[in-house]
């Protein structure tokens, strides 16, 4: 087991200092370092909710709503979080492999019942003033419910449906044509 714990280490040290490496630009940032970036974090969840004896989470693609204000972070440079459910956490780093406060409660605050919010997205965005010698990131995670609880949720709102869409309202006009890919 401990040997199998190093080489995800390595493994996830290994592909951070890729991703961190490999970017010129957040233009020409590629889909492959991007994904590189994604895993280096979500490999740190795993071994964060695994190091405390948690189970594991399902990691999930993120939804159109999450890239799009992951990417307003990253340009704007504010936090950002989902008005709606309220899973989703930003960070800056220039370290994927940190354990930030945002991720830490992500990977096992908050109180979130591993049963009801069992899934987990992550997206990882160049900041704006991101350079290829100093390369920084904004973070986006999100803990989710379950599919069931996250496609009725909004009928058990005071007020159902009202304001499912105010999120939109928040994206910077670049981010607004972000989708999801239909795998990681």
């Amino acid at each position: 087991m401990k040997l199998f714990l190093r080489l995800v280490v390595a493994a996830v040290l290994t592909i951070s200092a890729y991703a961190q490496t490999t970017q010129p630009s957040a233009s020409e940032w590629s889909s492959k370092s991007k994904r590189a970036a994604e895993d280096a974090v979500a490999s740190k969840i795993e071994m964060i909710r695994g190091s405390a004896k948690r189970p594991a989470l399902k990691r999930v693609n993120p939804s159109t709503k999450e890239l799009q204000l992951v990417c307003t972070a990253a340009l704007t440079g504010r936090t950002v979080g989902d008005p709606v459910m309220g899973g989703l956490e930003t960070y800056a780093t220039d370290d994927l492999t940190a354990e930030t406060k945002p991720l830490m409660e992500q990977a096992l605050g908050r109180d979130y019942p591993d049963k009801k919010w069992p899934k987990y997205s992550v997206i990882v965005e160049l900041r704006a003033n991101s350079t290829p010698d100093h390369p920084e990131y904004t973070v986006g995670v999100d803990r989710r419910p379950s599919a069931a609880l996250e496609f009725f949720a909004p009928l058990f709102f005071d007020v159902p449906f009202k304001g499912m869409n105010e999120w939109k309202k928040r994206v910077a006009p670049d981010c607004k044509n972000r989708k999801t890919e239909s795998s990681r």
